[in-house]
């Protein structure tokens, strides 16, 4: 991940928002079209939002998604 510049959590959800966008609008076509920065983005938003990451060749645990937790 060397290569991507740090960003902020707004340019995080932006960069996943207008990934999602191009897929709604352009469905395959859409997904051909995404950038390495919006896959990390959208990778990271999931993560943020609590979904649990499965190494490869690992079982699922039985939790998928941690209980959010409100930042003061």
């Amino acid at each position: 991940m060397a290569d991507l510049h740090p960003m902020t959590e707004r340019e995080m959800l932006e960069h996943a928002a207008r990934a999602i966008g191009r897929i709604d609008r352009d469905g395959d076509r859409g997904v051909t079209m995404i950038t390495k920065e919006e896959i990390w983005a959208m990778a990271l938003t999931l993560v943020r939002l609590g979904l649990v990451a499965i190494q490869p060749g690992t079982d699922a645990p039985g939790v998928l998604l941690l209980p959010h937790n409100e930042e003061a």
